[in-house]
């Protein structure tokens, strides 16, 4: 009975722990994402890696310490008739300094580090993504939360003009059909409001999962101003010049054009010698612990070159060099692209800011003209179907406008981000 309590009390703790509400704002979001979001960890072990791969091609100029142990037997040992004639023992241990691999270590080294800088950039990249990826779901939840309310209160006002259309029926002052579209329109905005309440459930959770908060958790998100934006200090032309040379893309665009080259440099060392230095401690039928006579220094310089591989190698350089040529084409296509989607981030903007002032005066309008019609409704003078009809563009005006003023919002977002 006593463990039975304790797993009650320890369940309902959990429940409660789970059952909480947090209130949080977009930056509060967005640095919770930044800080929990399995993408930036991974890209922040990319960045790990990196470094690492810039430490072994420095590495690969060091010196380098090898054993080599043999065991055998020849066949008088095995078979012959001097069944007193020792195993063969052999142990070698080898030191090699490479002295010049032909710019083979230099060229590893420079694409390293190139590649350690691109992980830089690659790496705030996904910062950058993740923010914009949070920054879309927060308005979206936002965007369907506010819908819901536009649909909640369509829903009270046609559900009430539907019962004064019952009423009136049951005293025969109405027919069937001044009422059955009453009933539709109802079983529409019950249908959409369902639907809407699904969407803000499957958002939450993606929002919940980015954000590092557990599912159960009541999220409470708090509101933005969508309108603060001034675009009147934004120099396209400026912004333009400065992303083509400076934005992300732009710099990752020029290392992969500085990490092919390299390649390319790493391909031409085949071309020369190979240069190392040895020194080695040899020994027979004995081990470590003392020098005898079967044990010997030597050191020495060894030179390896490819002096004929059916131009192999000249195939493998060229096939290089064309590489290069493709990545410094791209990134001249990659500043061009630049300028294309910064111009386009930017037509968007000015289309989503004048789209606000449009559906800002659509709802006005839209209004008036449902007071003037539902006056006009009750007094006989339209039909139930032209008053749907008018409620109907009130409440599609309401959406577009939250749905304009939301998306200009994360479009100034989307404009500064690429700036970086």
């Amino acid at each position: 009975m006593k463990n039975f309590l304790i797993v009650i009390l320890i369940t309902s703790l959990s429940m409660y722990a789970y059952s909480e509400t947090i209130t949080l704002d977009l930056n509060q979001c967005i640095e919770r994402a930044l800080s929990s979001s399995y993408t930036i960890k991974n890209a922040d072990i990319d960045l790990e890696n990196s470094k690492l791969q810039v430490r072994e091609a420095y590495k690969e100029a060091l010196p380098k310490i090898s054993y080599t142990g043999l065991y055998d037997k020849n066949d008088e040992s095995i078979y012959g008739d001097n069944q007193d004639r020792n195993d063969n023992y052999y142990n070698r241990i080898e030191l090699i300094q490479p002295l010049y691999r032909g710019g083979l270590i230099g060229a590893g080294i420079e694409a390293a580090k190139k590649i350690r800088e691109l992980s830089d950039y690659e790496f705030l990249e996904s910062r950058s993504d993740l923010r914009l990826l949070v920054i879309e779901k927060y308005l979206n939840i936002l965007k369907l939360q506010k819908g819901l309310e536009v649909y909640q209160a369509s829903l009270k006002d046609v559900n009430g003009q539907y019962k004064k259309a019952q009423r009136k029926y049951e005293l025969r002052l109405f027919s069937k059909a001044d009422v059955l579209p009453f009933a539709t329109r109802v079983r529409n905005i019950r249908t959409n409001i369902i639907r809407i309440k699904n969407e803000i459930k499957i958002t939450e959770l993606e929002l919940k999962n980015e954000i590092g908060i557990h599912r159960k958790t009541e999220l409470k998100l708090e509101p933005i101003d969508s309108m603060n934006y001034d675009l009147s200090g934004i120099d396209i032309e400026a912004d333009v010049d400065l992303a083509r040379e400076n934005n992300r893309d732009s710099k990752m665009a020029r290392l992969d054009y500085e990490i092919t080259k390299a390649n390319e440099s790493l391909a031409r060392s085949e071309f020369f010698p190979k240069v190392d230095l040895n020194f080695g401690y040899t020994g027979e039928d004995g081990d470590f612990d003392g020098a005898s006579e079967d044990w010997k220094w030597d050191a020495g310089i060894t030179v390896t070159m490819n002096l004929f591989e059916f131009g192999q190698n000249v195939d493998a350089y060229n096939r290089y060099k064309n590489e290069t040529e493709k990545s410094r084409n791209l990134e001249s296509k990659a500043r061009d692209n630049i300028e294309v989607t910064l111009r386009s981030n930017f037509s968007e903007l000015i289309r989503l800011k004048e789209t606000v002032k449009e559906q800002q005066a659509a709802v006005e309008s839209s209004y008036e003209n449902y007071s003037v019609e539902k006056r006009r409704y009750e007094n006989g003078l339209v039909s139930v179907v032209d008053l749907l009809q008018i409620e109907s563009d009130l409440r599609e005006a309401k959406l577009s406008l939250l749905e304009a003023a939301l998306d200009y919002y994360l479009a100034y977002e989307r404009y500064y981000e690429y700036l970086k």
